[in-house]
């Protein structure tokens, strides 16, 4: 078989959803992965072009989401198995706590990732939830996450241990007693940038090339993805 110089990428071994917001223009963004998710634009997030000539999409923090309907979302239904998530985003303040991206319905099922503004405090948060058991969430979460400027954003999960990294840098981390719980199967939209009921906690600000994978992507891959694209948003 015959594969392309995508496939041949060793960062892009088991990427479920690649997007790269190269349209510039319009409702729909392509997955450049495999499985090549439909994913909408919900409410006209802006198009956008930095210095270097980057296409990003800016989200006004009131409305403003992507959305993959659950049908086409079936492999984006992580259980126990091991996952990544990594993108570029700049986020400002406005919601306390904004979506980056989540598959779940809260207490019950899924999974989900999330910023928060406290009052010193700027936390990225992995949370898994549960039907059953001693606890109907579990979660991991970082600090530092200075608004209004460039992060490459990393979030790997395996086993029990979710580990989240800053421009190719592991951080450290803080989880619920005995880790990261297997969330409950779920059956929900996947979506970027607002709560799974798409009513709040919307992101506000700019992302990059959101990416998901169904494995840990390693400190060793998240360093080089960042030395290979960090000069973008310098």
């Amino acid at each position: 078989m015959i594969h392309s110089s995508y496939d041949k990428l060793d960062t892009n071994v088991d990427i479920l959803l690649d997007l790269p917001f190269r349209e510039g223009v319009g409702a729909v963004t392509a997955d450049l992965a495999k499985p090549h998710h439909p994913v909408a634009l919900k409410n006209t997030p802006t198009w956008e072009q930095l210095e270097s000539l980057v296409g990003v999409i800016t989200f006004d923090g009131a409305a403003e989401y992507l959305d993959c309907a659950a049908a086409s979302a079936a492999d984006l239904d992580f259980t126990s198995g091991d996952y990544s998530i990594g993108c570029w985003l700049k986020w400002s303040s406005e919601d306390e706590s904004q979506i980056v991206i989540g598959r779940y319905v809260v207490d019950t099922s899924g999974w989900e990732n999330y910023l928060y503004e406290g009052d010193t405090t700027r936390l990225l948060t992995t949370r898994h939830h549960h039907a059953a058991g001693d606890a109907v969430r579990t979660a991991c979460y970082s600090g530092g996450w200075t608004q209004d400027v460039w992060w490459f954003l990393g979030i790997s999960r395996s086993g029990s241990s979710v580990t989240h990294y800053r421009n190719g840098e592991a951080l450290s981390m803080s989880c619920s007693a005995g880790g990261i719980v297997d969330p409950e199967s779920n059956s929900s939209d996947l979506v970027v940038g607002v709560r799974t009921t798409k009513d709040d906690n919307y992101f506000n600000g700019s992302m990059y090339r959101m990416r998901v994978w169904s494995r840990a992507i390693e400190l060793a891959e998240w360093a080089r993805i960042y030395d290979h694209e960090k000069h973008w948003f310098e």
